[in-house]
């Protein structure tokens, strides 16, 4: 038969279980016998030092006055000893002398004579073997009054304990044997009580999956097993019986049949009522053939919404794309501009307002801002430069556009244009940066002013606006409440083509450069985008045009504004001793100049690694750490290193972009302060004075 799993489950069983009794037994038995062993043999040893110790004045005595026949009884006492078999005298030149053996021409060579590196030896115990029998073997020096007269060795007969460890062996062999016979026995009995039925059993069950419903077994116990073959039993009958039923009720089946026949023949008679029928059918397709037309329109619209969405996709990876290479620009124009932004503060605190250099100063100061501006611009694009973390009301923010210069400019280059507001008083919160939604809004004012160049009025309007389930939405709303800003004008409209790319960077109609960069649409799709918001246009050409900004709101409170120092003295230094750590040598010499202006010692820095090695041995009140310093270690990395050297040390992050995750990171680390490029005097002094405190 072949061996089955369950078999083989249950010998593994069985015999691993018998190793293991087995394995415990000897476990419990070796120790014992070991330590058994030990035992005796100590007390061998006492025993033939007790003897010696107690003859061994007597003997000392005996060699020394040559008494042989007394040193001859005081051997035969020793051997009198139970299982001393021999002992043997030796003298100083380890030639034996005395013996209890007979004849001693019979001693072996290795007994009758010492070796010559025992003499003078201290007593020794040890196991050896005399002509093929064990022994144990005790030596020793005799001793008189200090003076050595001779050796002595003793044989003390270790057969007995050697059958006796022997019948130890053969008591673990036969309970081993005996042990195998019962798991031998014990595998049988299983295999002929459970195996062997179950094996049945599993046989008779296939044949009953093949379709044999008449296979019984005989029940040969009253056991589980035997409940489980009367319970096959049971349900094959119960089968047999199901079959027999379901022949019974197929026959049952044809003779419905037949009677379904004879109703069909009179349904024929119905016939005459099969036009009105029809009719009726007719009327039913048509409504049908209706609601496919509808399924099929709205599906249409479906798909229209569907290319819809792939081109507003295509548009955002074009958008990212472009800029990824926008926000790599940015980032370098910031460094460049730096100095245009720094230095002119500077000369401008050593020049009188009379002076002829003075106005040629401003104008470089406000040219590298208008830089600075576009630079602002390139990084919004990018989606690198905003912060959505200030609570603020769009109503606020379109009452402080309309009161800047920006807006001003805008009035003084268009007087014909009108500007209406119609804002909401109860308009929720949102979340966002203030700079860019102002920078959103004036790009769409200036574009309204433009469309109109025969004059206007452009209308500024908030309100508040709930996206309910179900609402049928084109823009991509979620369901929630939202703040709406809206600018609308009413000049020239804008074109279905000119709409599709008026998201795209320096795609413009304006003349570039004079009225326009190009990037101020670019600039509001990219604010939108980091404000979690939706634009939505509506705009017919020669009638005008309203953009609609959808921005989730929040409902925490608008927080008070903090008034800032209004003069540079406030930011002055007490000669703080302050880092810059910078890779570009421009950057580090503005910081250089600005901070000592401000009363305050620079120590600077050209990479993290010249900047680590120089705090091991020194120390600074403050850090003005660059984040991006190729090809070395970055501002995250340097300022780990620099925390492993002082801990707590206070740090300003700098960066030509906002604030990412690496600064984020870094001011995670503990830098209190985060200050962009470029940088004024007023914006480092605040920054540098809000951190040393």
């Amino acid at each position: 038969m072949k061996i089955s799993r369950l078999r083989f489950k249950i010998s593994a069983a069985v015999i691993i279980t018998g190793v293991c009794i087995l394995l415990s037994i000897g476990m419990f038995i070796i120790p014992y016998e070991k330590e058994r062993r030990q035992v005796y043999l100590q007390n061998v040893q006492t025993l033939l030092r007790a003897v010696f110790d107690q003859k061994n004045e007597q003997l000392a005595n005996e060699i020394y006055s040559q008494q042989d026949e007394a040193l001859a009884l005081s051997l035969q006492e020793i051997q009198a000893v139970e299982n001393i078999s021999h002992v043997f005298i030796y003298d100083l030149d380890g030639k034996i002398k005395f013996s209890t053996v007979d004849n001693i021409a019979t001693i072996s060579p290795a007994l009758s004579t010492l070796p010559s590196n025992s003499f003078n030896t201290i007593s020794s115990f040890r196991q050896t073997r005399y002509q093929g029998a064990p022994y144990a073997q005790f030596f020793s020096p005799i001793e008189v009054i200090g003076v050595h007269v001779g050796y002595i060795k003793i044989l003390y007969d270790l057969k007995r304990f050697h059958n006796e460890s022997r019948m130890a062996l053969l008591f673990v062999g036969a309970l081993g044997f005996l042990l195998i016979f019962i798991i031998i026995f014990l595998n049988l009995f299983l295999t002929r009580l459970v195996i062997v039925p179950a094996l049945r059993l599993k046989d008779a069950m296939h044949e009953l999956q093949d379709g044999d419903l008449k296979v019984q077994l005989a029940v040969t116990s009253k056991d589980e097993i035997g409940e489980m073959t009367t319970a096959f039993n049971e349900m094959a009958r119960m089968l047999k019986r199901q079959r027999g039923e379901l022949i019974a009720a197929m026959a049952t089946k044809e003779a419905y049949a037949v009677k379904l026949q004879q109703s069909n023949d009179e349904l024929e008679t119905l016939n005459a009522n099969l036009e009105k029928m029809v009719q009726e059918r007719t009327l039913a397709l048509s409504k049908s053939n209706q609601q496919l037309q509808e399924e099929m329109h709205e599906r249409q619209l479906a798909f229209q919404k569907k290319e819809e969405l792939e081109q507003r996709l295509l548009r955002s990876k074009k958008m990212e794309a472009l800029g990824l290479l926008a926000g790599g620009v940015a980032h370098d124009l910031n460094n460049v501009l730096s100095g245009v932004v720094s230095y002119p503060d500077l000369l401008l605190m050593d020049l009188n307002q009379d002076d002829p250099m003075y106005r040629p100063i401003v104008t470089i100061k406000e040219s590298g801002q208008k830089a600075a501006a576009i630079v602002q611009d390139l990084l919004t694009l990018a989606r690198r430069g905003v912060v959505v973390n200030e609570v603020i009301n769009l109503n606020t923010i379109i009452s402080e556009y309309l009161m800047s210069p920006e807006h001003q400019k805008i009035e003084l280059y268009h007087t014909n244009i009108l500007i209406e507001t119609q804002l909401a008083d109860d308009l929720l919160n949102i979340k966002g940066s203030s700079l860019h939604l102002k920078k959103s809004l004036m790009n769409l004012v200036s574009n309204a002013a433009e469309a109109q160049p025969n004059g206007g009025a452009i209308h500024i309007s908030t309100k508040n606006f709930h996206v309910e389930h179900g609402f049928p939405d084109d823009q991509g709303l979620a369901i929630g409440d939202y703040a709406v800003l809206m600018v609308q004008d009413f000049g020239t409209g804008i074109s279905q083509v000119d709409q599709e790319r008026i998201f795209e960077p320096f795609y413009t109609k304006k003349t570039m450069g004079r009225s326009g960069t190009g990037l101020g649409m670019a600039v509001v799709w990219g604010t939108l985008q980091d404000h979690r918001g939706v634009i939505d246009i509506e705009s017919e050409e020669g009638k005008g045009t309203c953009f609609k900004l959808f921005f989730p709101v929040t409902r925490e409170a608008e927080p008070l504004q903090d008034e800032l120092p209004a003069i540079i003295g406030a930011y002055m230094g007490h000669q703080q001793r302050v880092m810059v750590i910078d890779d570009l040598p421009e950057q580090i010499e503005i910081a250089t100049i600005i901070l000592k202006k401000l009363g305050y010692s620079p120590v600077s820095a050209s990479s993290g690694e010249e900047a680590v090695a120089y705090l091991k041995s020194h120390s600074v009140d403050l850090l003005l750490l660059d984040m991006i310093m190729p090809p070395g270690m970055d501002g995250f990395d340097t300022y780990q290193k620099i925390l492993e050297i002082h801990p707590g040390q206070k740090a300003i992050v700098v960066s030509g972009y906002a604030e990412n995750d690496r600064v984020k990171a870094v001011r995670r680390l503990g830098a209190k302060g985060y200050l962009k490029k470029p940088y004024t005097i007023e914006k480092l002094g605040r920054a540098v004075k809000s951190v040393l405190g």
